[in-house]
């Protein structure tokens, strides 16, 4: 909305400019301000450019996009043309329209026709050239909006996939902690329907939902495992993208965690200003035989990419015992 006004009162003054500089600049077109009249040529100043910016937004609003941009050339230079040749046609009805009266100019009226139809024709092409603009930009923040809807819909059935599998192994082992976690996977859930369906969330939100994760996924860790989970600094008024750090921590629970070797699990979640730091290192057991450098990496590089594009910085490590991620990101105001 603020961005409306802004724009709004800068097309004010530069339309006002538009018109008002050749009343300052050709004497011939100065209003007689001793006799408070204004005369012929400020008159035709005025209307001249008054028609002109009625034919820029009617251009801008209405011809282009329902004729040009739908390549319905015949109707629309044709509809152009006409407009043009009314506007000649009013200007050229009264001689005194003219800033360049004849004598002693010889070709003053050749002259003010073709300056009616440059004129004409810079806003003509200021109109399609502001057009184009924001279609192009229109057709670019769409295509966004639909790879990083692509995107968190990838992360959805991905998360499902590994936590149901969790929940399953516990239900084969009869744990009295299963309907426990079908309890938190509910919630968790909710949250991934409703809220992550936003293109913002609350930051203190999204990292409520990792914890809930991690509480679900303690469930079913047994003793082997050591999981150190912190979250430390102002996590409130903050904004970020839903569901972009879970597929970094999902990583370290399904590839660090082992029933049968020692394993690890650190994660740490920090905030110092609009910066966020979120500090993964897991083991790397043995019996995992799976690649680490998944979908969920490689989805996180991308939205990254798309929406914090300079605003990040994602730091993956990988030798034969550790796996690390060390992601910085700086949210706006």
């Amino acid at each position: 909305m603020k961005s409306k006004y802004i724009r709004l009162t800068i097309e004010i003054i530069v339309w006002t400019g538009f018109i008002i500089f050749p009343l300052i600049l050709f004497p011939t077109v100065q209003p007689y301000v001793d006799q408070g009249i204004i005369n012929g040529p400020a008159l035709g100043v005025i209307i001249a450019h008054s028609l002109l910016l009625v034919f820029y937004y009617f251009n801008y609003y209405y011809a282009l996009p329902k004729f040009y941009f739908t390549r319905k050339y015949t109707t629309y230079f044709p509809i152009v043309g006409s407009y043009l040749l009314v506007l000649i046609l009013i200007m050229m009805s009264d001689a005194n329209y003219n800033p360049l009266p004849s004598p002693p100019f010889v070709y003053a009226k050749t002259a003010f026709l073709i300056s009616i139809i440059l004129r004409f024709m810079m806003m003509m092409l200021l109109s399609l050239g502001f057009a184009s603009y924001n279609r192009l930009k229109k057709a670019e923040e769409e295509k966004l909006k639909s790879e990083l809807s692509y995107l968190k819909a990838q992360i959805n059935p991905h998360f499902l996939f590994n936590t149901l599998n969790s929940i399953y192994a516990l239900s084969v082992k009869k744990s009295d902690v299963a309907p426990e976690s079908v309890s938190r996977l509910a919630s968790i859930m909710r949250y991934v329907i409703t809220d992550a369906a936003q293109d913002t969330v609350s930051l203190e939100k999204e990292i409520n939902y990792v914890s809930a994760y991690v509480e679900l996924e303690k469930l079913r860790l047994t003793q082997k495992v050591k999981l150190n989970y912190s979250v430390t600094g102002n996590f409130s008024g903050k904004q970020v993208s839903p569901m972009l750090f879970i597929p970094l921590v999902e990583n370290a629970f399904k590839h660090g965690v082992s029933t049968v070797e020692e394993s690890y699990i650190n994660i740490a979640f920090k905030t110092e200003g609009n910066a966020v730091y979120l500090n993964i290192q897991n083991s790397k057991p043995k019996t995992d035989k799976t690649n680490n450098n998944g979908l969920g990496i490689e989805n996180v590089k991308k939205r990254l990419q798309l929406l914090y594009s300079g605003k990040h910085s994602l730091q993956i490590n990988e030798d034969g015992n550790q796996f690390s991620v060390n992601l910085v990101l700086t949210l706006n105001d």
